[in-house]
Order: C-alpha cells, then structure tokens, then sequence
C-alpha cells in the first residue's frame, strides 16, 4: 500500500470509528484493524494516539467544510436563500444513515481524549464555519448586522445538538423558522 492509500485508509478508519464511538472508545489496535495498516505503519504515521486524533479532526474539518458548501450551494442553485440553504443541507446530514451529530461537539465532550491541541482545531472548525456563514450571509443580507453569522452557527449547533438528543428534525425546523424570521426583519 501506498504511503498515501495508507494514510487515506487510516484517516478513513479513524473517522468511521472515533464517530460512531467516540474517541475513548477506540484504541490504536481498532484502527489497524479497521484499515488494513500494519501497527508498525501506523506508529510511524501517528506516534501516539493523540496525534492520530489531531489529524482525524483536521481532515474531518476539511472533508466536512467541502461537503457543506457544496450542498448548500446546490440548494442555492436551486433558488433557496443562501443563509437559509444552510438549515436544507444540515437536513440532508442528519437524516443520514449513522449520524451522530457533530464530531468536533462530540469530541470536546470527551474531557479525558481531548487536549489543548484538539481543542485549537476544533475551535477553528467553528471559526471556519462562522466564516462561511458570514460569506453566506453577505451573499443574500448584506445589511445583516455583524453579530449575525455567529449567531446563526450558534443556532445552527443547537439545532444539530438537539437533532441527535430527540433524533429528529423538528429542532431543525424550528431553528429554520426562527432563522427566517429574524432574516424578514434586516432592512433590504
């Protein structure tokens, strides 16, 4: 195996297993297994557990902002409102088969896996996302006032925290609703 295919297929492990079960419940051994990298191998990419979790998160952020703006964007090119084709696109992630809501959220909660380099990625995975909402924002509202994008991801969170807590949507479209009225009182 190529150092590339081995680094994809250990980085596509890492995240099927650390999202289903949660970063504490999965030790190096699962990932070897789970990707078809030798231990060795996989102690020469990722030396420690930590660094592997690092490199889950960074790639998980990539992978994830690429999916994001790509189906917001065709919800847009559909005709919808690009703030509001943000709630179309998070519908279509927590519908999907294995969902378990946000993987950074999750990861944080996991005091114990967790240290000050992991928390500086996924801190900047919510700056990322609040950039790209404001991009959004500026797009369709550009009187929107400034604390408008960091809001809406605030919503956008909760909203996700709370479809994985009652798996369902109806946080979702709540968070839509109000969204959408908070949208019809910025001046045009």
């Amino acid at each position: 195996m190529s150092p590339d295919a081995a680094q994809r297929s250990v980085l596509r492990a890492a995240d099927e297993l650390f999202y289903a079960h949660g970063i504490s419940g999965v030790v190096m051994s699962d990932i070897r297994d789970a990707s078809g990298v030798s231990m060795r191998r996989l102690y020469a990419m990722y030396p420690s557990k930590s660094e592997l979790v690092a490199a889950w998160l960074t790639d998980r952020h990539d992978t994830w902002m690429a999916w994001f703006a790509a189906s917001v964007e065709r919800h847009v090119a559909g005709g919808a409102d690009p703030v509001l084709a943000t709630f179309d696109a998070i519908a279509e992630w927590v519908t999907t088969p294995g969902y378990r809501g946000c993987a950074f959220i999750n990861s944080l909660a996991e005091t114990s896996e967790v240290d000050d380099t992991h928390r500086t990625i996924i801190a900047a995975h919510k700056r990322d996302l609040v950039e790209h909402l404001a991009q959004l924002a500026a797009r369709g509202h550009s009187n929107a006032p400034s604390w408008f994008p960091a809001a809406l991801a605030v919503i956008v969170d909760g909203a996700i925290v709370q479809c994985t807590i009652f798996a369902s949507t109806d946080p979702l479209d709540a968070a839509r609703s109000a969204v959408h009225q908070l949208l019809e009182t910025i001046p045009t």
